[in-house]
């Protein structure tokens, strides 16, 4: 009787590539790989649409997003995982202005793009000051506490120090 051959396995290591050994051009790559994994979450488009979308090769979307791709063998149609512990490097408000923050929790990322849009509102007179520090007030994200204080964040504001493009930290920071 013939013995069944196994496979070769996987070598044993990380799942993923470990973000603090990327470049800026692998951090970018990453940036679009984490918005691609998102988006098909959501159900924003197929698979193969979001890769054009992104600019990503398949190869290079499933060498940056490890396990967190599904299927794509055997007919198996492309999905993405539930579970979300990317790593996101996100500005933080603080009295100063905002800082970068390094995160794992999409939950995080949620909550500082939904208190920036508040913030963005109360700046332009849309939302009342009470409800922004009623919703705000006491509020802690990757375990710090954003800024409520209005006074302060009108004089930032005056200083010109809260201009902010994006949610996502410049790749190119320092850290």
């Amino acid at each position: 009787m013939r013995e069944k051959r196994k496979r070769p396995s996987r070598p044993a290591g990380q799942r993923t590539i470990p973000y603090s050994s990327l470049t800026d051009r692998e951090k970018a790559t990453y940036d679009r790989t984490t918005n691609l994994i998102t988006d098909l979450r959501r159900g924003e488009g197929s698979y193969t649409e979001l890769l054009r979308k992104y600019h990503l090769a398949s190869r290079t979307a499933r060498k940056y997003a490890g396990q967190d791709i599904l299927g794509g063998t055997r007919s198996k149609p492309v999905r993405a995982s539930k579970a979300d512990r990317r790593v996101r490097d996100l500005k933080f408000p603080k009295s100063f202005g905002d800082v970068p923050i390094r995160t794992r929790s999409s939950r995080d990322a949620t909550k500082l793009s939904e208190y920036y849009n508040d913030r963005e509102k109360l700046l332009q007179g849309k939302l009342a000051v009470a409800k922004f520090q009623a919703k705000w007030g006491g509020v802690r994200i990757a375990g710090e506490e954003v800024v409520t204080d209005v006074r302060t964040i009108f004089e930032m504001a005056e200083a010109d120090v809260l201009k902010m493009d994006s949610l996502y930290a410049s790749v190119e920071s320092e850290r």
